[in-house]
């Protein structure tokens, strides 16, 4: 007889062992591998096959996010288009999006990382002309031109990995903590993950491959106030901007970023 085992990579979760091992025999796979989301389980850390592991650079590690809250992933947002009605205008920036994923980002300078645009003209609106308020969440612009379109791009930090949302909105899980993201890219975190990898690899010895999920973009998925799908982007990483990168590419490129390069015009 041939081979009758190889080539053949099934996954697995906690609660379905018994399955794991019968679906193995019966298809004669050589390879289990976890699931987004889920943990290998330890029943099938000695089985006879290797063993694909997902591993997280970017999230599944709470502790040092929070800890850490100026090295979490960040993305630029852009508000939806206001009109003028007056010689004033007040943007709320989160309105419309799942208040619990995202965060304004108003720690590093608003000034240099925000961009009020006259949609109606296409000009860039003078950082002396709005202002942005911590208690309301506003940005308002004084002076605004009556019946002129306006928007607000700003950058916010993803207090909820965007896949993990996906994956608990979709699958309705039930009490799960949200898992915060963190930029590799970034001195004290890229320090940390080098470290906690190590770790990982030997805390592990049953594992044969690790299948990293990201090593450090986001995709860009934004949901909105009621957790449905707002703007999803399975082939972009446009969710993975910080000033931190944003200063190397200005070194490197020798001109000034502006968000209008991510937002693309609304």
């Amino acid at each position: 007889m041939g081979e009758t085992k190889g080539r053949v990579t099934i996954p697995t979760d906690v609660d379905v062992v018994p399955e794991t091992l019968e679906l193995m025999k019966r298809w004669g796979a050589d390879a289990i591998r976890d699931c987004d989301g889920t943990d290998y389980p330890e029943g099938l850390k000695d089985v006879d096959a290797k063993v694909y592991s997902t591993y997280y650079t970017t999230r599944k590690d709470n502790e040092w996010a929070k800890a850490n809250p100026d090295e979490i992933q960040q993305c630029y947002i852009m508000t939806k288009f206001y009109t003028a009605e007056s010689d004033t205008l007040s943007i709320h920036l989160m309105s419309g999006i799942y208040p619990e994923m995202l965060k304004v980002n108003s720690y590093d300078d608003i000034r240099r990382w925000w961009e009020v645009v006259d949609r109606t003209t296409g000009k860039v609106v003078s950082c002396d002309d709005w202002s942005y308020s911590e208690e309301t969440g506003d940005v308002t612009i004084a002076p605004a031109i009556p019946f002129h379109d306006y928007t607000v791009s700003f950058l916010a930090y993803i207090m909820w990995d965007p896949v993990h949302m996906y994956n608990a909105v979709v699958n309705d899980w039930k009490d799960v903590e949200h898992q915060i993201t963190f930029d590799v890219r970034q001195p004290k975190t890229h320090k940390f993950s080098m470290e906690r990898l190590r770790k990982f690899c030997k805390a592990n010895p049953h594992v044969n491959v690790i299948r990293y999920t990201t090593f450090f973009h986001q995709f860009t998925l934004v949901f909105d106030e009621l957790a449905r799908e707002k703007y999803v982007d399975w082939y972009g990483y446009s969710a993975s901007v910080s000033p931190y990168i944003l200063d190397q590419f200005e070194k490197e490129v020798g001109y000034k970023f502006r968000p209008e390069y991510i937002i693309d015009q609304g």
